[in-house]
């Protein structure tokens, strides 16, 4: 009776240890998110609240982000996932309502589950009316 007391507990050891765990993806090839939370925009002087972010990243390595304030702001972005998610994603902000009017760059962090948005920032230009737009939203 004590011995196979033992040889389970021995096996249930070696079964949990031996087991690879997938608590998060290891990379992601497109991702389509929403989130609610905090987050504060300031497009040159002007400072607006984030309640939602939208987050579009698409298989050819191009993107849109959508930001809900009292307006909408949209920004379209190309991306780079490192192999490690919890590292964040990269992110190059290539315009925004129109081709080319803001350039800059951001990071974009997802839950452990890598489908969640936990949080995003972002930095960039607004080359057509020279202002500096800063972001840090975090999902509630």
């Amino acid at each position: 009776m004590k011995v196979s007391r033992k040889l389970f507990a021995l096996t249930a050891l070696i079964l949990v240890t031996a087991v690879p765990h997938s608590a998060a993806p290891q990379g992601i090839t497109s991702l389509l998110a929403s989130a609610r939370g905090d987050g504060t925009l300031k497009v040159g002087q002007e400072v607006f609240k984030v309640s939602t972010v939208v987050v579009n990243l698409k298989e050819d390595g191009t993107g849109e982000v959508t930001l809900v304030t009292d307006l909408q702001l949209f920004l379209q972005c190309t991306w780079t996932a490192p192999a490690e998610l919890s590292k964040g994603i990269d992110l190059k902000i290539t315009g925004g309502i129109s081709v080319g009017s803001a350039e800059g760059s951001g990071k974009l962090l997802l839950r452990p589950d890598g489908k969640e948005i936990a949080n995003l920032s972002m930095e960039a230009s607004d080359n057509a009316r020279k202002k500096r737009i800063l972001l840090a939203f975090v999902a509630d």
